[in-house]
């Protein structure tokens, strides 16, 4: 007998499902919002100085406290239907597979049970899951976890649940991070990061052509920039420059660099995401030339540090569903 236990974020998935599921239910701008309140507390979290389970208790809380059970779990159904594109391709086929050579199959995530189940209807009651479960009393979610978070060692707690006779069985055992490393460990076969060969090639294409595309961008702000310091204050300068460039870049990026539709939604998302950029533009351009860099070379470091975070931010924009 075989058991293949699957990680669902990242392992089957494209993408965090709790980001993504919030983003669904609560829609962009108070997932924007939200997220930011708890800016704070998700740093020291990334940092090791607050506990994973109890950020994400409290997130979670903040944005589904008092919301009625049955409309929740409605969401997640909706939520399943409409993001089966964040599910990794090979990940469904080695499930598929397994079923059919009649292997058992258990998806452990610290995800929330209610909106991972769904994402395996098709399968019945031949993939189980292991997840957090939420509590709920009257039929109102209460915001409070009922279950420990779902993480290292209580990975292979909740598999010996399950499949309680290790002895009995093969196990096969699929993980993308840390948080998987006690269960890879307890596999007889571990795969680590699997499914990405595609998503890997993808990415690195988008990297390259970001680069193409930001350097003629950037190249195209910065002369424009230099032009006009002869005879308008910098900051100006410099958001002549942006606008123009922005237009290019916005074309370039949907046609070539990510190869996307241009809507009226990603077309908001683009400006939002110039916006943030332009803001820290205008704002490290006024520092450095405080510190005394002359108008010429004050764009270069304001460059180095804000090309990146625009990348993150256009691809943040424009590939969201």
């Amino acid at each position: 007998m075989k058991v293949y236990a699957f990680d669902f974020d990242g392992t089957l998935t494209t993408k965090d499902s709790f980001v993504e599921f919030i983003r669904y239910a609560k829609g962009f701008g108070k997932t924007f919002f939200g997220f930011l309140l708890f800016a704070p507390i998700i740093l020291l979290m990334k940092l090791h100085l607050y506990p994973n389970w109890k950020a994400k208790q409290r997130i979670f809380s903040w944005f589904f406290k008092g919301m009625d059970i049955d409309e929740f779990n409605r969401i997640c159904k909706d939520f399943a239907v409409a993001k089966q594109n964040i599910m990794r391709k090979g990940g469904l086929a080695t499930i598929r597979k397994a079923i059919a050579e009649g292997d058992s199959v258990i998806v452990i995530t610290a995800s929330i049970e209610n909106w991972v189940k769904p994402f395996f209807d098709e399968f019945g009651d031949k993939v189980k899951i292991e997840g957090t479960q939420i509590d709920f009393r009257l039929g109102t979610i209460t915001g409070q976890f009922i279950t420990k978070n779902c993480y290292g060692k209580e990975k292979t707690k909740r598999l010996k649940k399950v499949f309680p006779y290790r002895e009995a069985y093969e196990l096969l055992a699929f993980g993308d991070s840390k948080g998987d490393k006690y269960l890879l460990k307890e596999a007889d076969k571990s795969y680590y990061k699997p499914f990405r060969k595609r998503d890997r090639n993808e990415k690195f294409g988008e990297i390259v052509r970001f680069g193409i595309v930001g350097i003629l961008a950037t190249a195209l702000q910065y002369g424009i920039y230099l032009l006009l310091i002869k005879w308008i204050e910098p900051r100006i300068s410099n958001t002549i420059g942006y606008l123009v460039s922005f237009i290019f870049n916005y074309i370039a990026s949907t046609k070539f660099t990510f190869k996307v539709v241009s809507t009226a939604k990603n077309g908001a998302g683009f400006t939002l995401a110039h916006i943030v950029n332009y803001s820290l533009q205008t704002g490290f351009l006024s520092l450095f030339l405080w510190f005394g860099l002359s108008k010429g070379l004050a764009m270069i470091p304001v460059f180095v540090i804000c090309v990146p975070i625009n990348f993150i931010l256009v691809r943040l924009f424009l590939k969201r569903k």
